[in-house]
């Protein structure tokens, strides 16, 4: 078998083979030989059927098969001699005659993984901002926690001053939506509202009743997420879903259940678990910069047709995330039907980092440990309540623990990044 590589552009490479006919005819004999100490004809021991009554009935099955074992044969040939680094199925294209005493071309079409240069990934510089716990943070804390040892019933009537409502909340940017958030609770009368104190907010839901809607005019944090909209003006649109009456211990009463000597003292400790928070979040947004950096110096081709079919694997992988932020099941159902067909261009982004963030890792030698896996299942399965070997199998039968490992390699690379960044 004579084997030759094209390389096509890209990451596409043509794979010819050029097949003996003796070879054709060996593999269509062991095929033919095999068939007949399977089945029984009429008239005839089992072994001793004619050629010609098997190529009636199985010929044509029989061809389809020497035809695909000379494509593996072909295929695992050119990746020994050329080091070839298959991404996904090799495909045969063309019409391939497979007949007896008859040589045969076979040509196949498959797509390499990327060939690139990784730019310098360690000491890179990123801002790193400082972290600041603001007033609505430890009230919203402290509210979040009360709120679940009292009673909140609804209120047939307007909204007062002490109530609190339950709403959707939608915030845009110009005419980009940039966060949402359903059935969210607001105390009426508080002044802040997803980390803004939009014009007028401490008045603009007394009054208010279930139905009704509200838009707030704010500007975004200086420390919002987005480089691009830190500062800029936005719309709160509000969505008033029923309003409510919360009884219960006051804050200085639950601090006492809690057993602190007040609600300042609780207001301290509470502070401290906070800052730690805010201080992961800041990590996370350090990581997510640095890589984007590496991105932007990476060039590489990207594969075409691979990036359609790896379109669905990363999607199982958000799944995956969203498993273990506790989103309901049929959130996470709706999430893959939604996003079955996502857009190649954004899978090719993904696919860049995911290439981008593999390189680095098997340049550091940073891998992921079945140990490792079955310690974060249990972790996952305690703060869901459930066990951790049967949360193993449903993650193993959904096909989302191969998710899981690229989600735990990815954050290794990512914490590498940010322990050998420099910050200015």
């Amino acid at each position: 078998m004579q084997i030759t590589v094209e390389n096509a552009g890209g990451c596409k490479r043509i794979i010819r083979a050029e097949i003996p006919a003796e070879t054709v005819s060996q593999k269509l004999n062991e095929g033919y030989r095999e068939i007949n100490r399977q089945v029984t004809f009429p008239g005839f021991r089992k072994g001793k059927a004619p050629r010609h009554l098997l190529e009636q009935r199985f010929g044509g099955d029989i061809r389809n098969d020497v035809r695909q074992t000379l494509a593996d044969d072909a295929l695992k040939q050119a990746v020994e001699a050329n080091a070839l680094k298959i991404l996904g199925q090799a495909e045969l294209v063309g019409d391939v005659k497979i007949e007896g005493n008859a040589p045969a071309t076979l040509t196949l079409e498959a797509e390499v993984y990327p060939e690139f240069d990784l730019p310098e990934y360690k000491g890179l510089t990123v801002e790193r901002p400082v972290p600041k716990l603001q007033e609505h943070e430890l009230y919203g804390r402290q509210r979040s926690e009360q709120l679940h040892v009292g009673k909140v019933e609804p209120v047939n009537g307007p909204a007062e001053k002490g109530h609190i409502v339950r709403i959707n909340l939608r915030i845009q940017a110009g005419d980009e939506v940039i966060y949402r958030q359903n059935g969210g609770l607001l105390d009426v009368g508080y002044p802040w509202i997803a980390g803004m104190k939009p014009e007028g907010a401490e008045k603009e839901l007394v009054g208010a009743k279930a139905g009704e809607s509200r838009t707030l005019k704010a500007t975004l944090p200086a420390d919002f997420g987005r480089d691009d909209l830190r500062g800029k003006s936005c719309d709160l649109h509000l969505e008033i879903l029923e309003v409510l009456s919360y009884e219960g211990p006051s804050l200085e009463e639950y601090a006492k259940q809690l057993g602190k000597e007040s609600l300042a003292a609780w207001g301290e400790e509470l502070k401290v678990e906070l800052t730690r928070q805010k201080e992961q979040d800041i990590d996370r947004l350090v990581e997510e910069k640095l890589i984007l950096k590496v991105l932007e110096g990476t060039k590489m081709d990207l594969p075409e047709k691979f990036s359609v079919r790896r379109a669905a694997e990363l999607v199982q992988q958000e799944a995956y995330r969203m498993y273990r932020a506790g989103a309901p099941e049929e959130e996470i159902r709706q999430f893959l039907a939604d996003n079955k067909d996502k857009g190649v261009d954004e899978v090719k982004n993904m696919l860049k980092r995911a290439f981008v963030i593999d390189a680095i890792a098997r340049k550091e030698r940073v891998i992921v440990t079945e140990d490792e896996v079955s310690r974060e299942v249990a972790r996952i399965a305690a703060a869901l309540g459930r066990s951790a070997d049967e949360l193993q199998a449903e993650l193993q039968q959904r096909g989302t623990l191969s998710g899981m490992r690229e989600e735990m390699k990815t954050a290794k690379v990512l914490k590498l990044l940010r322990d050998k960044a420099k910050y200015a």
